[in-house]
């Protein structure tokens, strides 16, 4: 999906945006970027960050514990790798989950703040700049005869 994403072959909602202008298509991205792609990740970031924190930090913290036993919980602060999970063979890389998934939205992220910058670089610089400052991938001699084979 990011390699599709960054190549600018993307599945988008085409009813508005294949007939939109240049400039209105740079809009629709830092729009879609800064409005949808971003507080997703956030949500996402949020509830993998609870349920990391959640099963693998010894003593469990509690929300209503004071400051001052917190910080003499964190002290004694463990993480535990050994998170037991559902399954009846004894998988335990469940942690390995949590932390990707909070990879990924930082990941998505800095996608989001990327396609951002630069769809504004492609609306100030008008039509002419369109696909520049995307990092396609080149077929190499010949391009051309591969056009739509793919």
């Amino acid at each position: 999906m990011a390699y599709t994403f960054v190549q600018g072959g993307h599945v988008r909602v085409d009813l508005f945006y294949a007939g939109a202008k240049f400039r209105t298509k740079r809009v629709i991205d830092m729009l879609g970027a800064m409005f949808f792609m971003i507080p997703f990740a956030i949500v996402t970031w949020l509830y993998g960050w609870f349920f990391l924190w959640r099963h693998l930090v010894t003593p469990n913290p509690s929300a209503s514990d004071r400051l001052d036993l917190l910080l003499r919980k964190s002290r004694l602060l463990k993480w535990n790798v050994e998170t037991i999970g559902f399954s009846p063979n004894g998988f335990n890389g469940y942690f390995l989950f949590k932390v990707l998934l909070c990879a990924f939205c930082v990941m998505v992220i800095l996608q989001a703040i990327s396609t951002f910058y630069r769809s504004f670089l492609e609306f100030r610089e008008g039509p002419e700049s369109e696909g520049k400052y995307l990092d396609r991938d080149s077929l190499g001699e010949g391009e051309e005869a591969y056009e739509g084979t793919h």
